[in-house]
């Protein structure tokens, strides 16, 4: 389980694009050579920070040889919005950053398992260290910390400049526009309810068959899966279970899934568990005027 692999920098704008640029041109393995901050234009601790989150956001997938390549995702991404700027592809990369406990522990833990609408700086630390030691793996209370801060400066859409703070400390983050955290205390956050109208039922279809082919279910699944199961979609989007049957019932209309609430049943089955096919079919409607995802 890492943790502050970060190095203290959360995602900047433009870093993802920057990043990935970079891998599909000159490779990986540039990363490592000493003009790769130049080329990106960042410090040397930052470039490490972009390809940690290159991993984390799910852009990156290792291969036979164990080195990185674009993902899929990756792909769709520079092939539609090369300059991340539909709000669709953010809530993508959080998606990603939050279902894979392997790469950006923390956030994997927040949304799977801390399951708080509420919090502070002591609580979120304390069940941190707890779930590191639960696991086998105790972690520096340093690196904890880190990865506290790095968290809210990910998501706090309040957070502003302080006066002791400097410029480069404040750079936007920009999964901070989804809106999922603000600050009700001096030093308590709460996770927010959904934005309806900023989470494309498209995104959570892509992200329901993602779930399902990591899951080998054959686009067969429940609500209550839907909404309990780690890395699915009610806890990687912090649905509450009317905004759960909120999607469904747009996607049923739309003939993407399949609801059945009768006789005690609440099983959902998709129309199509290929997510990448989805997600180019999501990107189309959106750059190309395509009516897939057109309610008739």
């Amino acid at each position: 389980m890492p943790f502050a692999r970060h190095e203290t920098f959360y995602i900047r704008d433009g870093w993802l694009r920057k990043g990935l640029r970079l891998v599909d041109e000159k490779g990986y393995a540039f990363f490592r050579d000493e003009e790769a901050p130049e080329v990106l234009g960042v410090g040397k601790n930052m470039v490490n920070a972009i390809r940690f989150w290159l991993r984390a956001a799910g852009l990156l997938v290792q291969n036979e040889d164990r080195d990185y390549t674009m993902s899929g995702l990756a792909d769709l991404i520079l092939k539609y919005d090369p300059y991340f700027e539909d709000e669709g592809t953010w809530w993508l990369i959080h998606y990603h950053l939050v279902t894979d406990p392997d790469e950006a522990t923390t956030w994997y833990w927040f949304f799977n398992v801390f399951n708080r609408r509420e919090f502070d700086e002591d609580t979120f630390l304390y069940w941190l260290t707890n779930y590191t030691i639960v696991e086998g793996t105790p972690v520096a209370e340093s690196s904890l910390k880190k990865d506290f801060q790095c968290f809210v400066n990910t998501y706090l859409y309040e957070n502003r400049m302080t006066q002791n703070s400097s410029p480069e400390d404040n750079l936007h983050c920009p999964l901070r526009e989804l809106k999922m955290l603000r600050q009700i205390g001096p030093k308590s956050y709460r996770v927010c309810s959904i934005d309806r109208h900023s989470l494309d039922p498209a995104i959570v279809y892509y992200c329901m068959a993602h779930r399902s082919e990591m899951d080998n279910d054959s686009g067969r699944t429940t609500i209550s899966r839907l909404m309990n199961d780690r890395c699915n979609i009610g806890k990687a989007f912090a649905l509450t279970y009317e905004d759960a049957i909120y999607y469904l019932d747009n996607l049923q209309r739309r003939g993407k899934v399949t609801v059945s609430l009768t006789a005690g049943l609440d099983s959902v089955e998709l129309e199509s568990c290929d997510s990448l096919t989805a997600l180019e079919k999501y990107y189309k409607s959106r750059f190309e005027e395509d009516s897939w995802w057109t309610v008739g």
